[in-house]
């Protein structure tokens, strides 16, 4: 397990209640743990506590996401957390301030060192960092991943909001300890999601043939025989004859059915079913509290793609929650784009230029050849 200790230089302390985390002195030091994702569920409660004080909600850190996919996928079977806990190591009160996903890397020939991680199914990458300690958390990130990584390597945060509060934090912190900040834009969305532009005539076109109705299940049993709906429709289709639908993964299925029970519980999950008469045409799963929230999978009718029922889907559940924003990959909210959406943050070290630092860097590019995880089957 790898320890490093960093000092806490500014933050404020949030006051306490009996069931909230000990109130620490803002200048307490900061101590690093690394530890594999798996072996995280005896830190379930004060992982949740710091996703709810976050500066940036991501429900994509939350214990019922990242737990089932430690448990069922193997693109997260080497992942390891950065826990930054405020407070020193032992039997000292301490505070969970930071949390970073990385993966830990074997080498031939040397301990095992961290790198970065990115997965298609983490639609935001942003690191839950305590709202009341941003620099103290960040500063002990970067130290951390300097120490692990070496003190030029640069570092990568993938699917950023670059005008979100965390984005704006670490630019700002990173040039103080020798970073350069670079933005890579992640592309735009498919177009298939885009709502229709006259809601009633796209229901009118439905409605020729039977009664359309939204459904939301609200209960824990009905959000699960939703997410069997949504895996058989997306089955049925498209994805299905190619060989990409979810429920051709055994272990793709059993991390959905997992994560969105899990995620159910804490009212972060949520499926919608798009009904003609009794039959479901148009399901979509999507992943966050509202009034913003990720469609991290969507299935619709095969026979009635053309129509778009999968569109009309979410325009209805926009209607029905008209403060709900839906993002897609990539950042772009399906309703009303107003903005560029999510990018890469990329961090280099202004003097990694020099010689010495260029061999290094090919060194570390030579390690990290030697180890190749497998790839995501499906984007989720």
């Amino acid at each position: 397990m790898s320890e490093i200790m960093a000092l806490a230089g500014t933050g404020a302390a949030m006051s306490t209640t009996a069931s909230s985390p000990p109130r620490l002195h803002p200048g307490t030091a900061v101590h690093c743990e690394i530890r594999p994702l798996g072996s995280c569920a005896d830190i379930i409660g004060e992982w949740a506590d710091l996703a709810t004080r976050a500066i940036e909600p991501n429900p994509f850190l939350d214990p019922g996401f990242a737990l089932a996919a430690a448990q069922h996928l193997v693109s997260f079977r080497d992942v390891a957390l950065m826990l930054l806990w405020q407070g020193g190591p032992g039997g000292q009160p301490r505070r969970l301030i930071g949390l970073a996903p990385f993966r830990r890397r074997q080498r031939l020939f040397a301990a095992e060192a961290l790198d970065e991680f990115a997965d298609p199914r983490l639609l935001n990458g942003t690191p839950l960092i305590d709202a009341t300690f941003v620099a103290p958390a960040l500063s002990a990130l970067l130290r951390a991943w300097r120490g692990e990584a070496g003190p030029t390597a640069g570092l990568t945060f993938h699917a950023i909001d670059p005008g979100g509060p965390f984005a704006a934090a670490l630019t700002g912190l990173a040039r103080r300890h020798g970073f350069l900040a670079d933005w890579h834009s992640l592309g735009r969305p498919d177009a298939q999601f885009t709502a229709p532009t006259n809601l009633r005539e796209a229901r009118a076109a439905f409605e020729a043939h039977g009664t359309l109705r939204l459904e939301e299940p609200s209960t824990l049993a009905g959000r699960r025989d939703a997410a069997e709906i949504l895996l058989a429709l997306e089955a049925s289709g498209r994805r299905g004859r190619t060989g990409s639908a979810t429920l051709q993964d055994i272990r793709e299925a059993a991390f959905l059915r997992s994560m969105s029970r899990s995620l159910s519980r804490q009212k972060l999950c949520r499926i919608a079913l798009l009904m003609l008469d009794e039959i479901p045409i148009a399901a979509a799963l999507t992943i966050g509290r509202s009034p913003a929230s990720w469609l991290y999978l969507a299935a619709d009718e095969d026979e009635l793609a053309r129509a778009r029922p999968l569109a009309l889907l979410l325009a209805m559940m926009r209607k029905t929650a008209p403060s709900r924003q839906i993002r897609l990959a990539g950042g772009l909210p399906v309703f009303g784009a107003k903005s560029d959406g999510f990018a890469t943050l990329r961090l280099s070290h202004r003097r990694a230029g020099t010689p010495a630092d260029l061999a290094a860097r090919i060194s570390r590019r030579v390690g990290q050849s030697l180890f190749r995880p497998r790839p995501a089957i499906h984007g989720g």
